[in-house]
Formats: C-alpha cells, structure tokens, sequence
C-alpha cells in the first residue's frame, strides 16, 4: 500500500526526495488556497477598494474558524505519523476515526455560531454603514461552508501524515479552476457582486469535501471504517491535550489580525485595503515557505516513531538551505517589481504606494518566519504544541502588537509593518534557541506508540 512505500522513504530515503515528495504538492495547494481569496479580490477590485476592505477585514475571522480545523488536525498528524512509523496502523486509523468525529461536531457548533453572531462581532472591530454589510454578506455566506472547510483540512492532514501530498493537490487545483470560472458569472453577470464571490468559494470547496469523504474510506490510503468513528474519554483527553494549544497557536493570527485591522481602520479603508493587499501578496511566498515546513512535521512523526531522530536534524539542515533559496527568489521579486505585482490587484494610486513600502519592509523577514515555521513543525510533529503556542503568542501579542501602538506615536500608520518585520525576526532567534534545546527529543506522555 502507497503509505507503506511512503513510510519506507521517510524513514530511510534521500531526504532531498523526501521533503520535496510531501512538500511540493503541498506548496501548490497552499498556492491555490491562498488564491481563493486573491481570485475574489481581483474580480472585487474590479467595483471598488470598498469591497476589497471588505474581504481584508473578514479574513482574520474566516482564516481563524480554518486555522481551528488545522489545530484539531495537529494532534492526529503527530500520533498517525508516529504510528506509521512504528507500523501500528491500526492506532493510526482510530486516531483519524477520532478526528473525523470532533471536526464534524465541531465544525457545525462554529457554523452556526458564526451565523448568529458574526455581524454583531464584526461591529465590535468598529466598522459600521456600507463595509459592515459588505463584510457582514460575504462571512455569512462563507460561514455555511464551514463543515466543507473543516472536512477539507481534515484530509488534507490525514494525507500530510501518510506522507501523500497528491491527491489533495489534484484536487485544490480542480476546485480553484472552479472558483475562477463561477466569480465572474456570480458577480458580474448574475450581479452578485461580494455575496457573488463567496458563493463561488463555497460550491468549489464543497466539490473537494466530495472527493474527500469518498476517498477516506473507500481509497488506497488507511481505510476508515464506521467501528473507528468513535471516541472515549482517554482519547478525549488526549486530544484537548494536543489540540488545544494547537487551535490556540492557528488562532492566535487571524485575532490578532482582527486586532491590527481594527487599529488601522482608524487610517481609513485605502490603508486597511493596502494592508489586506500587502499581506495577501506576503502570504504566497511566507506560506509556500510554512507548508514547505510542514514536511518537518511528518518527517520528525515517522522518524520518532521509527527511533531514527537523527534524520530529523539532517532534515532540518537540508530545510534551512531550501528556505534561504525560495526566500531570495521571492525577495528579489518583490523588490524589483512590487508595484507591478500591487497594480494587478488595486488601481488605487495610494493603495498602491502604501501597499509597495509594507511589502519593501516586511517582505525581508520571509527568512526568519521559515525557520520559525520549520522548528514549529518539528515541535507539532514530537507533539509538543504547547512550545508552537508560545512561541506564536511571544510573535503575535508579547512582541507585534504592543509594538503597533509604542510605534505609532512616532511614525503614525507605518507601525503597522515595522512592527510586523521587527516581532517576525525575533521569534526566528527565539525558534532557534528552543531547537538547540533538543527538548522536542523527549518522549511525550500523550503518544504512546
């Protein structure tokens, strides 16, 4: 079976195959889950910056309820990967029958939530008139595709911990295709507009969720059966263990981002926009830099579980070199032609201009937030996540965001990027000396294997 031969590569092949093998098609379909989003402010930017603002403010909210179904997924990832390694794969499969189990309940308990409350949320970050409606339709509708983003992270993982990036990829991509056709008949042609765009995300992802269910228990992977879609108390435990300090880690971003966005607005939509924008255009080579590590999480999982942890360290030195590659490629980009790659998205001259110096400032730490992501992976794949939960909330509330307002008594709306260049380089030095500590080396209580 495929996750056998999968195994056996993790554990004793080429380590160059082994982290390009997980982590390319990851990259891409990391790539098309950031273009959803960029897919809907290109068609947006199209009826004004209004809409764009709109989609900017929103997406700390919809990215924490996806980065809830990713914290879930961490503890399954570190016990499957392990089990895979020492062959126990029938503890592999009753910790994805667990998971499978929690992200459904969870996901329609968030769902419905969402819908209740979600305008009366996006009115405490302060925005009112013509943005809170255009904010409000577009989260509500996406918020009915909550099940169908949980069920997606949910095979997404289980796939990251057999080692099988592929088929996610094929399948992200045959979405997106999708999305982009739908966005312009919903928002233009069926007049839609915003509510146009979320629809089109929704009914792409939807066709994912398909594939995904029918996949995990009918494919070639580990099979799920309906006796494994259950859960006791030891389990449970283990799971708020492992997955709590994980969801607080994925969540930890996008509040604070609701935060740092509720702080800019007092500078007006053009410059919430020129963030959004700037953080968007950011995200294609940070995250392709982030889910690159992520191959950090299945190779320490499996080479723990096989007792070969040596491997992990010449992993994560081979990692740093790819890091340092991918990150020069995409600086030099981006300095050479940053207001060409912002003129695509917005025609706004001062959307342009503001959005050009955040990514000129903030684009260099795209070295430092790899080895964060790396040593993050490594600690999620040991299962340790409480070590990834500090050191995102030193990144995120200790260090960023008391900096946004020390700052912008001085230099007024550029706190907004210096702040996030200045916590991003220093959590890299503080991943490291968390690494050179080897504590991710010692057994952990809650995966036995």
């Amino acid at each position: 079976m495929k996750y056998k031969k999968n195994r056996k590569l993790i554990t004793e092949g080429n380590l160059y195959r082994v982290i390009f093998s997980i982590a390319l098609p990851l990259m891409v379909s990391t790539l098309v889950q950031r273009a959803y989003t960029l897919t809907d402010m290109y068609f947006l930017g199209r009826l004004g910056s209004l809409q764009v603002a709109a989609i900017t403010f929103v997406d700390p909210i919809i990215t924490a309820i996806l980065n809830m179904g990713l914290g879930l997924s961490v503890p399954m990832i570190a016990t499957v990967s392990q089990s895979i390694g020492a062959q126990k794969y029938d503890t592999a499969k009753k910790s994805i029958g667990n998971l499978i189990y929690v992200a459904f309940i969870t996901s329609l308990i968030i769902g419905v939530s969402g819908l209740l409350f979600s305008t009366a949320i996006l009115k405490l970050l302060n925005l009112e008139g013509r943005l809170l409606s255009l904010s409000s339709d577009y989260l509500k509708v996406v918020l009915l595709g909550t099940i169908f983003t949980f069920i997606n992270t949910c095979y997404i993982s289980i796939k990251q911990a057999e080692g099988d990036s592929m088929k996610p990829l094929y399948m992200n991509v045959t979405a997106l295709m999708l999305n982009i056709l739908l966005n312009p008949i919903f928002i233009f042609q069926m007049n839609l507009g915003i509510i146009g765009a979320a629809l089109a995300t929704v009914l792409s992802k939807c066709l994912l969720s398909i594939y995904g269910i029918w996949d995990t228990f009918k494919g070639s992977g580990l099979k799920i059966e309906k006796k494994h879609l259950t859960i006791n108390k030891e389990e449970f435990k283990r799971m708020v263990a492992l997955g709590l300090p994980a969801i607080i880690t994925k969540i930890a971003s996008p509040l604070g981002n609701m935060l740092i966005n509720s702080q800019a607005l007092s500078y007006g939509p053009a410059l919430i926009a020129s963030v959004g924008l700037g953080n968007k255009i950011n995200s294609i080579v940070f995250s392709l830099n982030s889910t690159l590590c992520t191959a950090m999480t299945t190779i320490t999982g499996q080479n723990l579980g096989n007792k070969t942890p040596e491997r992990i360290k010449e992993a994560f030195k081979k990692m740093l070199m790819l890091i340092f590659y991918l990150g020069t490629l995409g600086l030099s980009v981006v300095l050479l032609f940053s207001k060409e790659i912002v003129g695509l998205f917005s025609n706004d001259p001062e959307v342009i201009k503001t959005t050009t110096e955040f990514l000129r400032v903030t684009f260099p730490t795209v070295f430092m937030w790899g080895i964060y992501q790396a040593i993050s992976g490594i600690y999620q794949g040991a299962g340790y996540t409480k070590i990834s939960m500090y050191i995102t909330l030193i990144r995120l509330w200790i260090i960023r965001i008391p900096l946004i307002f020390i700052l912008a008594v001085f230099i007024g709306e550029k706190s907004l990027w210096y702040s996030t260049a200045i916590a991003t380089n220093s959590i890299g030095v503080i991943a490291i000396i968390f690494y050179l500590s080897n504590s991710w080396m010692k057994n952990n209580k809650y995966i036995t294997v």
